[in-house]
């Protein structure tokens, strides 16, 4: 079971005190920015009316109740159950608001409503946790190249940021298991072999015909099957295994 206590310290470390962005044109202090401390105070701190005096004020303490209350949002309560999962889901709500959630759910299947339900825990609780993770980063570059002008400016941050996540929770990828990827998947990892069997079959046939040209063709045919053998069989290809079922998985 994930929870909100594994990421308080890197938010904590990566957030700074109070800042005013100008390209953004408001205020942030811990973390939380203006909107979201007017929006959220009434319900997680007791202030009716907030004021931007007060949130200037904002404490430690007070900052991690935003913290929790992203986490459960992005979490669903903690309902996804792998740490390195749930971590990337608060990045990209915390980051980048229900857009974050969106990039996440188009990512693994899902229709992209920016509301973390059951059909998208379940989805994500099959699916590999560091994809989820490099993701954020991927959305992160995105966002600097598309927008240079407002997002430029804290990419750097974004990485570093995104690196020290990155090692702190790669520890839980092994909870992980190939076996729990969907049953669809299993059999995409059939269907990789049937081809295999096929090409033989093809090259076999070709290298019969007594024409130099269909022989050479035999042989491109006889490269790609290695390399096609390869891909399905050794390790150093799993993730890259992952990713192709998981896309084909989507057909």
């Amino acid at each position: 079971m994930s929870s909100y206590q594994n990421i308080l310290n890197h938010v904590r470390k990566w957030e700074g005190g109070l800042v005013y962005h100008e390209s953004e044109g408001q205020w942030t202090n811990r973390g939380v920015q203006w909107k979201t401390y007017k929006q959220l105070a009434p319900k997680l701190l007791g202030i009716k009316n907030p004021t931007l005096a007060e949130f200037k004020k904002l404490s430690a303490s007070d900052a991690d109740k935003f913290i929790i209350q992203f986490w459960n949002t992005a979490t669903n309560n903690s309902a996804i159950i792998n740490q390195a999962s749930a971590n990337a889901f608060f990045e990209m709500l915390w980051g980048g608001s229900t857009w974050g959630i969106k990039w996440l759910q188009k990512v693994i299947g899902v229709y992209p409503d920016g509301k973390v339900g059951a059909k998208t825990v379940a989805a994500a609780n099959n699916y590999p946790p560091n994809i989820l993770l490099d993701e954020v980063l991927v959305r992160y570059e995105h966002l600097a190249k598309v927008n240079p002008s407002k997002y430029g400016e804290f990419i750097n941050g974004w990485r570093n940021r995104w690196n020290d996540l990155y090692n702190n929770s790669k520890k839980y990828f092994s909870e992980f298991k190939m076996e729990d990827l969907p049953q669809v998947l299993v059999k995409g990892k059939k269907k990789s072999k049937v081809i295999i069997f096929i090409l033989i079959g093809l090259i076999g046939s070709y290298f019969v015909w007594p024409h130099i040209h269909v022989a050479l063709l035999g042989i491109v045919f006889f490269y790609l099957g290695i390399r096609i053998f390869n891909f399905s069989t050794f390790e150093e290809y799993k993730e890259d295994r992952v990713k192709l079922l998981l896309k084909l998985s989507k057909w």
